[in-house]
């Protein structure tokens, strides 16, 4: 390796919150990479591509930005160097999908290429089938290493226990995690109620980071509540009661209970806005709402423009929705609505942070 050095702008964290906010950067493509993290006693120094804007700072919760010196790394071969084409891939633990078709006499050559540039990599896999049914499931193909889909995954400094074939998790979602686990780190003792909580990503994530505060989390699939409860001891959390359950049968014990509503199922979400209006607190409480909106570009219309119209299509229709199975009773007020990621062409995930009042 070359001992260059190059300073760099970088996050000054506490070292129990450097996995975390590492994760976080990363997932937002403005860690530098070919830098070497390093550390002292207390503190781990994270590089940047560049210096954080004031968003970035409160979304990934870095206290403190500093410069330093950094040793650059020689750069090693890319997947795309190996094999001649740019797979695209998530990683789950110790378990790589191939997220995208490619031809089957690449598969092997792409998945002993994975893993021998990701050591941590011992089952690569491909989907052989799109989500499916209220469990949100989906089939998976060992293409190479161990055959399992059951993997140990590590997000913001908690780990989940799951299996690939038996429960829905998208990795993606970690910095919209964090986002919103800090959100509850610093209220009030909250009443918060995961209306889809899968394994427990959101609400193993709020539980640790606002242990003032309680979590129900409710997912309809059995072997989700089973993960969850897995992944609650290994998190050492109490403050969460795991229901199995349809939202939509059991919503009526929670009527008028929760300050803060999990809603992260963004292709139907809209379906139980009833039975969320109806959980949350009387005199008012936060929806965290997950949407599936496509834009496609008008003639003359940058990309930009069109996610900026999704945004706004996704804010427009929940306050209508609203209106419509709560007449004008409530008042809706919208504190920010941002794309979470891309879902396909044109289509995005949208986040919504809304306040809701009687």
């Amino acid at each position: 390796m070359k001992t260059e050095t190059e300073r760099l702008p970088c996050v000054k964290a506490a070292k129990r919150r450097g996995e975390a906010i590492r994760q976080a950067l990363k997932e937002r493509k403005l860690l530098r990479t070919d830098a070497k993290i390093t550390s002292d006693e207390t503190f781990i120094y994270l590089p940047l591509i560049r210096t954080l804007t004031d968003a970035e700072i409160r979304e990934i919760g870095a206290a403190d930005l500093t410069t330093r010196d950094f040793t650059i790394l020689e750069r090693r071969k890319s997947i795309e160097d190996i094999v001649g084409l740019k797979p695209s891939y998530e990683v789950i633990g110790d378990i790589a999908v191939l997220t995208e078709t490619i031809a089957e006499q690449k598969e092997q050559i792409v998945a002993h290429a994975l893993m021998n540039c990701h050591k941590n990599i011992k089952v690569v896999a491909k989907r052989i089938s799109a989500v499916e049914g209220v469990f949100r499931t989906r089939r998976l193909g060992i293409i190479a290493g161990e055959h399992r889909t059951e993997t140990m995954h590590t997000e913001n400094a908690c780990r989940f226990k799951l299996d690939l074939e038996k429960v829905y998790f998208n990795p993606r979602l970690a910095g919209e995690r964090n986002r919103v686990a800090l959100q509850t780190a610093s209220s009030r003792e909250e009443e918060i109620i995961d209306m889809f909580a899968g394994v427990g990503p959101f609400s193993i994530q709020i539980a640790k980071r606002a242990p003032q505060s309680h979590v129900t989390a409710i997912d309809i699939n059995p072997d989700a509540i089973l993960y969850l409860r897995e992944n609650m001891k290994l998190n050492g959390v109490r403050n969460i009661d795991a229901i199995e359950g349809d939202i939509r049968e059991i919503y009526e014990k929670f009527r008028d209970t929760a300050d803060r509503i999990i809603m992260n199922l963004p292709k139907s979400a809209y379906l139980f806005l009833g039975e969320a209006l109806s959980i949350l607190n009387p005199h008012g409480g936060m929806l965290h709402f997950y949407d599936l909106e496509f834009a496609y570009p008008e003639e003359g219309e940058e990309k930009h423009d069109a996610l900026e119209r999704a945004i706004t299509q996704a804010k427009e229709k929940l306050i209508a929705k609203v209106q419509e199975l709560d007449g004008e009773s409530r008042s809706v007020e919208i504190l920010e609505a941002r794309k979470v990621k891309a879902y396909a062409p044109y289509a995005y995930i949208i986040g919504i942070d809304v306040k809701v009042r009687k």
